[in-house]
């Protein structure tokens, strides 16, 4: 079995998504204690998490090339995708750039509410995300389309 560039991408998309999330709580743990080695930390994980975004959207055209190749690409679900996709890449892309500038530029740290800022901007982020995967499961996952779900639950 041959890997494809639809393999690379499932293999990558929950990271933007999932580390995201963990980048979130770890921030909002480090606010909440008031502990600043932990809103950097919070910060280096946004950071890292732009990189796996960075891949994740790479993979994504090889994913959408190879299915292509073998006509099971479903158009508008694919491009409902890609916008979301621009989107929470974006969001990414903003959080870990104010994560970054905190992190390597001395003004920044001393901005009170830039880790608020950057705590706001990865919720919006992690909704976005979230909307994407969605949206990505919907490419191929029949079972999570609402027009193929039962219409009532089976009772036993």
């Amino acid at each position: 079995m041959s890997i494809n560039g639809a393999h690379w991408h499932l293999l990558v998309n929950h990271l933007p998504i999932i580390g995201g999330l963990l980048a979130t709580i770890v921030l909002g743990y480090g606010l909440f204690r008031r502990n600043e080695a932990i809103i950097r930390l919070g910060y280096g994980m946004f950071v890292l998490m732009s990189i796996a975004t960075l891949i994740t959207n790479q993979t994504g055209e090889s994913a959408e090339h190879y299915l292509k190749s073998i006509n099971q690409l479903d158009r508008q679900r694919l491009h409902n995708h890609e916008q979301a996709a621009d989107w929470a890449n974006v969001g990414m892309y903003l959080t870990a750039g104010l994560s970054l500038l905190t992190l390597l530029w001395p003004r920044a740290r001393q901005v009170r509410f830039m880790p608020t800022l950057v705590f706001a901007a990865s919720l919006i982020t992690f909704g976005l995300m979230a909307n994407v995967g969605r949206l990505g499961g919907l490419i191929m996952h029949r079972e999570l389309r609402s027009e193929t779900a039962p219409a009532t639950i089976p009772t036993r």
